[in-house]
């Protein structure tokens, strides 16, 4: 196999994980049927609150999927941050995937700091297909508990979801960006500073003015 299709089938594995994280995500949320409880073991005390979420509704009038060709991901590369102080960066990475009669597009980087610390951010164009992120953003619901949470709010105005794992100390953070573009951040083994940072250094405008 050479070093192409390895390439290849590296971006295959990450879009699987993206998808599959928040599909689980999701599912997790919105698999308890209206007016019931989940059962805990005796033993554990967990608390979940989960609130009517303040989804925005940017996945309610979005237009139709393919209805304009996704930006070339050479594009989008340079809008991922460089590394932060004391990180180091791999070169990033693009790919366009073919979808329908069209195709989207997705940029990615990985960061490290030490032996364990791990931060991966992606920058996709939808081309308005409900791909990646998107699929799952209008199930999340807001729920806290003692593993962790799931919590909407806004980055640079626009709308975000954040989740946090408690178990292996994972943040995700998931920014829309006029329907169609969609910034993930994802730290591992690290803490919610990390994650700020990377998703503070990122030019969100310029990812909107994408044409």
């Amino acid at each position: 196999m050479n070093d192409r299709t390895l390439s290849h089938v590296g971006w295959i594995i990450i879009i699987v994980i993206m998808i599959v994280t928040t599909s689980i995500i999701a599912g997790c949320m919105t698999n308890v049927p209206s007016g019931s409880s989940v059962p805990q073991p005796q033993d554990t005390k967990v608390t979940t609150t989960p609130t009517t979420p303040a989804v925005p509704t940017v996945t309610l009038n979005r237009p139709a999927p393919g209805s304009v060709k996704a930006v070339d991901f050479n594009l989008l590369i340079p809008l991922l941050p460089n590394a932060p102080a004391g990180w180091a960066a791999v070169d990033p990475e693009g790919i366009a995937i073919p979808e329908q009669d069209g195709s989207w597009t997705i940029a990615s980087r990985s960061y490290s700091n030490g032996a364990n610390m791990q931060a991966e951010v992606s920058v996709m164009d939808s081309a308005y297909y409900n791909v990646g992120g998107w699929e799952g953003w209008a199930s999340l619901i807001e729920t806290t508990s003692n593993d962790g949470y799931v919590k909407t709010g806004t980055v640079a105005g626009f709308p975000s979801w954040e989740s946090y794992d408690k178990n292996d100390r994972s943040y995700v953070a998931w920014i829309g960006l006029n329907d169609r573009y969609m910034v993930t951040v994802t730290i591992t083994n690290g803490e919610k500073s990390d994650l700020d940072l990377f998703v503070n250094s990122i030019n969100y405008p310029g990812i909107a003015a994408l044409k």
